[in-house]
């Protein structure tokens, strides 16, 4: 009975010190593996940090430069494009009135305002003898006309902007000076890539839509130029 109490004990020992060193080695484990986990949790929010850094930089550099989200307009873009086609279609008009309405002002008035034209006596002019007085009356009448297309051709947008109000006449002016600072800035400008074809100052542009197919072709070409720098630096070198 004696030994087989003290087996008993012995036995209740050995089990006693099997569990604690079990309990310790779990212990030392799981503080071995703990420091691991932390590195690599950390490590991953560091790199998506890094990332997502990046992400912003380049998000603040875009809405620095073109954004809408920095720039707010008070003419829609649509509204804008059909105001410059029609003013585009205008201005063609205004410059062939412009012409015939300068040769109609200086043939009423050309004999009040130089009596000598009407005169059968030849002329010199800059050395040149016997010009007809007639013929310099043609030629400026023509000078005339062409003089007042160009200042119709050239003023006519501002004076129409002005009858439709000084507001929307800086609405305009503000689409337009952000317009053309996006065409300056994708378009491609590589001989190479640039066509006769090509529609590079953007007057086919009607919508949204021609405006983002603008875009992504000019960046095609971008891409097909620096492909082609590439293949020739390559070729150089080898």
């Amino acid at each position: 009975a004696v030994v087989s109490t003290q087996s008993t004990g012995i036995r209740k020992l050995r089990h006693e010190r099997l569990l604690t060193s079990l309990a310790a080695t779990s212990v030392d484990a799981e503080s071995s593996i703990l420091p691991e986990v932390n590195r690599s949790s950390s490590n991953t929010i560091a790199s998506s940090r890094c990332a997502s850094a990046k992400v912003n930089e380049r998000i603040n550099l875009l809405c620095s430069r073109y954004s809408p989200s920095r720039r707010t307009f008070n003419l829609r873009f649509n509204d804008y494009i059909k105001l410059r086609s029609r003013f585009k279609t205008q201005r063609i008009g205004a410059l062939i009135g412009g012409y015939f309405f300068g040769c109609i002002i200086f043939s009423a008035n050309a004999m009040s305002w130089f009596p000598w034209l009407n005169t059968d006596v030849p002329m010199t002019i800059f050395g040149m003898e016997g010009i007809d007085p007639f013929f310099v009356g043609t030629l400026m009448t023509m000078v005339t006309g062409i003089s007042c297309s160009i200042v119709a051709f050239s003023g006519y947008r501002n004076f129409a902007l002005t009858i439709m109000g000084s507001e929307t006449k800086a609405n305009y002016h503000q689409r337009e000076e952000d317009f053309q600072r996006r065409l300056n800035y994708y378009r491609c400008t590589d001989s190479v890539e640039v066509n006769f074809s090509d529609d590079y100052y953007g007057d086919k542009i009607k919508d949204l839509t021609d405006y983002r197919y603008w875009v992504r072709v000019q960046q095609i070409k971008h891409e097909n130029s620096h492909r082609a720098k590439e293949a020739a630096k390559k070729a150089s070198v080898s």
